[in-house]
């Protein structure tokens, strides 16, 4: 018989009710059981700018203030990259943008990064990925070889035809999508290339939603196209289901896409916000801001108060996931990470994530991690990055972090705290190819209390460079450039992220 091994075991189980896989079978084949299941929540677009565990003024997160308290929570946690694409590969990889070259929106890694991830270093976990985003689950299919239940992301939205056709045609779902769409549904215009289907599809799906409509006064959730929606409650449930079924060890890579935008909150939270005094943003419209931004026909007051009601859902859902994996006693042997994959802001005229301009919130994400038996809390000042969360979890579980990964242990794990500051950068290269050198970036550099942004190549600056730098210690709110202050802090930070540019461009020249 040729050998049989733990994930050719695990493969097979995968194909079984995983209710009657787990109990029985893997007991059979010593699948390390007594490890700790490993498991991380990323929520899209979540910036810790307006997370009041991190000090906003709106009580935006209560249930996860509270739960904070058996937490390492870490606030000074930087994103790699500012929207899904780099932001997630970063996560999955444990690199920075300009290394895995996932740069371009819904870009793939390099080909070194296909085998070289997350779910590679936890080969020997049952692992279990869902993600709401289109463009996290582009990356997810490349990595799906260490994959053992990628979960479709059309599983868990409601019923529409779009569903359907992507289900008959698995291979072309992006095609057949956008052939439905064009040739089904009606536009808003009121019409449709097909005259009676689509009036017949479109009743069939608004009756199936109807159930749910009333719960979102400003609309389902969409997760892309023309989908159903999704409810968050649905996912959540499914996966802790998923959870308790699956063969000991689990790793789980779970991305949802709330609070990203359209922020459409339920009833129960629509309006909490209103009239409530929250000082209106203040501060100069930034050089990138674009003109689709000066144009935006909804205020950043009323965005960022419609993205604020959204965390208050998000807050409730992971604090009802936290609640039914503890009542399954399955923290008691689990590590559960809570971050995001980029941030969001409503400041400088500009709105959301879609920016070359990297100011902390759409850089300063969240980062909880809650590990079994531990029930104090222990807060973290100095600046981390998301490469790191890859080789701590790598120690945690008892693994070797690998040689490729950019990050290094967050504290307190990290045994002798180095008395020089450490470096961290986020890298935006919106327009460049995989083996492009990069041209035309925003790219910043943060060290110890100061932070410098570098930004070369676009139109708004002459395609020259523009340099700020800013104490975010002092100035948090990054609204005093000392670049031409402290020159000699500006030049040597500056000669450093040129240097570490130079060696990532260099195989690309």
């Amino acid at each position: 018989m040729p050998e049989f091994n733990r994930r050719d075991f695990l493969k097979l189980a995968g194909l079984l009710p995983l209710g009657l896989a787990a109990p029985t079978l893997h007991k059979s084949f010593g699948l390390q059981a007594d490890k700790k299941n490993v498991i991380i929540i990323v929520f899209d677009a979540f910036t810790a700018h307006n997370i009041s565990l991190y000090g906003y003024g709106r009580q935006t997160t209560p249930h996860i203030d509270a739960l904070a308290e058996r937490a390492t929570v870490y606030h000074n946690h930087y994103a790699a990259g500012n929207y899904t694409t780099p932001g997630t590969a970063s996560l999955l990889t444990g690199t920075y943008p300009w290394t895995h070259r996932a740069l371009k929106p819904n870009g793939q890694v390099s080909a070194e990064y296909t085998a070289h991830n997350i779910f590679s270093v936890f080969k020997d976990y049952y692992s279990i990925a869902y993600t709401h985003n289109e463009w996290a689950n582009t990356l997810f299919e490349q990595f799906k070889e260490n994959i053992d239940m990628l979960i479709p992301r059309e599983q868990l939205t409601l019923f529409s035809s779009d569903r359907l056709v992507q289900k008959v045609f698995p291979n072309d779902r992006d095609i057949s999508s956008v052939g439905w769409i064009r040739n089904i549904k009606i536009q808003e215009e009121g019409y449709a290339y097909s005259l009676f289907l689509s009036r017949i599809i479109t009743a069939l799906e608004q009756k199936y939603s109807a159930q749910y409509r009333a719960q979102f006064p400003r609309g389902l959730l969409p997760t892309a196209r023309a989908d159903g929606g999704f409810l968050l409650e649905h996912a959540v449930d499914w996966i802790v289901d998923q959870i308790q079924a699956a063969p000991a060890p689990v790793f789980g890579y779970f991305h949802f896409l709330p609070p990203h935008d359209p922020y459409r909150t339920p009833l129960e939270f629509a309006g909490r916000f209103d009239n409530d005094g929250y000082p209106r943003d203040n501060k100069p419209i930034d050089i990138l801001a674009t003109e689709q931004d000066r144009a935006r026909k909804m205020g950043l007051d009323t965005l960022r108060q419609n993205y604020d009601e959204f965390i208050l859902y998000v807050d409730r859902e992971f604090k009802r996931m936290f609640d039914l994996l503890e009542k399954s006693g399955q923290l008691e042997n689990t590590i559960l990470v809570l971050t995001s994959d980029h941030g969001e802001m409503f400041e400088r005229g500009i709105a959301m994530h879609d920016t070359n301009a990297l100011y902390n919130p759409v850089l300063r994400i969240p980062l909880l991690i809650f590990e079994p038996g531990v029930n104090k809390r222990t807060d973290v000042y100095q600046p981390t990055s998301a490469v790191d969360l890859l080789p701590t979890l790598a120690h945690l579980s008892g693994l070797p972090s690998p040689q490729w990964t950019e990050g290094i242990l967050l504290p307190p794990y990290l045994p002798v705290n180095s008395p020089a500051p450490r470096s961290i950068y986020a890298v935006r290269a919106y327009e460049a190819e995989m083996t492009d050198a990069l041209t035309q970036a925003s790219i910043v550099l943060v060290k110890g209390r100061y932070k410098l942004h570098y930004y070369f190549g676009y139109a708004e600056i002459g395609g020259g460079d523009l340099i700020k730098l800013f104490d975010v210690q002092e100035d948090p709110a990054e609204m005093n450039d000392l670049s031409q202050s402290q020159t000699d802090i500006a030049r040597e930070m500056l000669q450093e992220l040129k240097a570490s540019l130079a060696k990532s461009n260099a195989p690309y020249l």
